[in-house]
């Protein structure tokens, strides 16, 4: 551990876009640790747009005031953009979220709170992105646990020492925050979506298709994340951006050095 930076730069965004619960409640946080912040979101909801970036078309970046920018790209443009033509300089902690809704399991790979803090770790950014579970009907929904764990969360991961390509995902079940048992460091579960499409015709009679949120059954795992939150942890899943596969890497290198 080393000592928190006086007045750390933080850098904000997500894929939920403006005026949402979990971005005004991250913002607030982030005003009890810091004075020196910046968000940088889409102006619209990007939510599974993964890790894209906008090659078809310019960019338009709003500026709402000294702190608050949006963009009519995807979560990693806004990460760029801000890094490249808004900051003068790296910040200390990049954080994506509070995603309304969880990411687990094979949901990582779609989603593009995670892809932003993806991006922020290859760029040698402490980064972290944030969800929490929200009730169907909306109506439901308790923030203390974020109120109670996420700042001291925050301060924490600002004085770690993370490993170069390490970044985290961490997510919040939906329950007051005394029944909260603790914090868990977690593996990704294996779910995934089932292709469940909702098939329809348009005024032209051309079938389009709708994917549902449908997901398959959780690959038993103690110690994942959907375990954890299932069982009142707030999960924390370190991930790493370097996808190269090392633990079988000899193994692939002798099978192809026979062909």
């Amino acid at each position: 551990m080393k000592r928190t930076k006086e007045n750390p730069l933080i850098f904000i965004t997500n894929d939920d876009g403006p005026n949402t619960i979990g971005l005004n409640k991250l913002i607030d946080i982030v005003k009890v640790i810091t004075n020196n912040y910046i968000v940088v979101i889409p102006e619209k909801n990007c939510s599974g747009f993964g890790h894209s970036i906008t090659l078809s078309r310019p960019l338009r970046l709003n500026k709402v005031n000294d702190k608050f920018y949006t963009c009519d790209g995807t979560p990693t443009d806004c990460v760029m953009l801000g890094f490249f033509k808004i900051l003068k300089g790296s910040p200390d902690l990049l954080l994506s979220g509070i995603n309304m809704g969880e990411n687990l399991a094979d949901d990582a790979t779609y989603s593009g709170t995670l892809s932003a803090a993806l991006e922020g770790s290859l760029r040698n950014i402490k980064s972290v992105a944030l969800s929490k579970v929200i009730s169907k009907n909306n109506i439901k929904n308790d923030w203390s646990a974020i109120d109670d764990y996420l700042p001291s969360l925050i301060l924490n991961i600002l004085k770690m020492n993370i490993h170069k390509n390490n970044f985290f995902n961490v997510n919040f079940p939906n329950i007051i925050s005394k029944k909260i048992k603790n914090i868990k460091l977690t593996h990704l579960a294996r779910r995934k979506p089932v292709g469940n499409y909702i098939v329809r015709k348009d005024a032209k009679n051309i079938p389009y298709y709708w994917l549902t949120t449908e997901r398959s059954k959780e690959e038993k795992s103690l110690g994942s994340d959907i375990w954890a939150l299932k069982n009142k942890y707030i999960s924390i899943t370190p991930l790493n951006s370097d996808m190269t596969e090392n633990v079988c890497f000899n193994n692939y290198k002798d099978q192809f050095n026979k062909n």
